[in-house]
């Protein structure tokens, strides 16, 4: 059990630190839902060949956690929050939740719209009021030019609709959970002696560059800007409003860039030395496995790609990686005998 605990473990720290980089790579859109219901799964792996030991995947998660430190150190606090979030949440209802089914199930769909939250959180953090009042009206004006009325929120149920849809994905991922043993056995053999492909000897990055992040924060602040300018100016605030939001998104933006952020990084830093002192040898063994998983991962996709076009080869790929993570080493004997 041991060596299957350490691959799933590896594959799923292979894919917070290099798997959506890859991806990027093959220019696959919603990379984000993919590396995070591939999270998913890998806990949902490691109840099952640990018997629903909770404390096999909290130290899994613990792992995880400790080889994006060391290979991600610039990775946002968040992402270990989504992480340390999928982990615990994976122990306490996989380990403890009757019946399994019902478990998964809820594991699944609480475990991806987590995602989906924490990114509207951050959001209203940054931007504040301001941009929800601002696409509000935005929509507001152009229903007005049709001579139609709305008192709805579209801000707020874009919202609704976007949380919703990561939690409809994790629900279809928590009903996946109890049927993928099996999935995965019937890829086992087809996919045992794929070639790896190395392309690269570095992990990918993730990051994004600067310039589309800056982008990003002038196109927001434009359209608040904008809206507030265009259609708020008959109340006479509009001016007001959006200098205000602009002022106020700049002040929290700073503040987080240059103050909170550095400071919970480094305390993350100084808690993954600490503990990485303590796991040395289960650490060196999965940043070992790295770059080996990164060929397995490209030569896998060469693979799939063969036989699968569009959304059914990313998925295959996914069952692919997973099912030599769990069935490698039966994989290869059956095919040596």
């Amino acid at each position: 059990m041991k060596d299957v605990v350490f691959r799933i473990t590896a594959l799923w720290a292979f894919s917070e630190c290099a798997l959506g980089g890859l991806m990027h790579a093959f220019k696959m859109p919603f990379t984000g839902i993919f590396v995070g219901g591939f999270a998913v799964l890998c806990v949902g792996l490691l109840a099952h060949v640990s018997g629903r030991g909770a404390s096999v995947i909290l130290r899994a998660t613990l792992l995880v956690i400790l080889v994006k430190a060391i290979v991600s150190p610039h990775s946002p606090p968040q992402a270990h929050v989504a992480v340390a979030f999928q982990g615990v949440l994976g122990a306490l209802m996989l380990g403890y939740v009757r019946p399994y089914v019902v478990a998964a199930f809820l594991y699944g769909m609480l475990a991806i719209a987590e995602s989906a939250l924490q990114k509207l959180l951050m959001l209203y953090i940054f931007f504040g009021k301001p941009l929800f009042e601002a696409a509000d009206l935005f929509v507001a004006d152009v229903l007005k030019k049709f001579g139609l009325q709305s008192d709805v929120s579209w801000a707020w149920s874009a919202a609704g609709v976007y949380v919703g849809i990561y939690a409809l994905w994790g629900a279809v991922l928590g009903y996946w959970i109890p049927k993928l043993p099996g999935l995965l056995e019937r890829r086992a053999q087809r996919y045992a002696e794929v070639e790896e492909v190395a392309e690269a000897d570095d992990l990918p990055s993730r990051r994004k560059p600067l310039w589309q992040k800056m982008a990003l924060l002038a196109g927001v602040l434009l359209f608040i800007a904008g809206t507030f300018l265009l259609t708020g100016v008959e109340k006479g605030g509009g001016g007001q409003k959006a200098l205000y939001a602009v002022v106020r998104t700049l002040a929290v933006l700073a503040a987080w860039l240059f103050l909170v952020r550095p400071l919970v990084q480094m305390l993350i830093q100084r808690w993954a030395r600490r503990k990485s002192a303590e796991e040395q040898g289960a650490l060196q063994q999965l940043l070992a496995a790295m770059p080996d998983l990164q060929g397995k991962a490209r030569g896998l996709f060469a693979a799939v790609s063969r036989e699968h076009k569009g959304w059914r080869r990313w998925a295959e790929f996914a069952l692919a990686l997973l099912s030599t993570a769990l069935y490698e080493s039966s994989a290869v004997s059956a095919r040596d005998q």
